[in-house]
């Protein structure tokens, strides 16, 4: 029985060094795209952040106005900017994990987007169809 539980606690902690990331909720507020030649492409967004559930990095400087950026190279890219846009003009709530060892650079404003998913998108639009039901729409 002792196996188990220093077992069971050595896989705690490193399930807590593992996940040492941003791991932030919330809906997207800000798009910030542009297209250009010769990898001048960027996507970045800011989001309205559920503070209840979130989790920083130490060093992130300014939570509620951390700058998210989407690698445009990734093959997923295009998916994530689906995800970031449905966000943005719906305003369904997204998780998003950042990269990890983010705070090796120092003090930051921005990190990368490692993990992006829609989050409990069920849930709301079950919602609001039926607010729009009882409203006679």
């Amino acid at each position: 029985m002792k196996f188990i539980n220093k077992l069971l606690l050595i896989m705690s902690f490193l399930s807590t060094s593992v996940s040492a990331a941003n791991d932030v909720y919330g809906t997207v507020d800000e798009l910030y795209i542009r297209s250009g030649g010769d990898d001048d492409s960027y996507l970045a967004f800011r989001i309205n952040v559920l503070n209840d559930i979130s989790n920083f990095e130490s060093c992130v400087i300014d939570r509620n106005n951390l700058v998210w950026k989407v690698d445009v190279s990734s093959p997923v890219s295009k998916y994530q900017y689906d995800i970031i846009k449905e966000s943005y003009t719906n305003k369904l709530p997204i998780r998003i994990i950042g990269q990890h060892k983010l705070c090796d650079k120092g003090n930051v404003y921005s990190d990368k987007v490692y993990e992006l998913s829609p989050w409990i998108w069920d849930y709301h639009l079950q919602e609001e169809d039926l607010s729009s039901r009882d409203n006679g729409n």
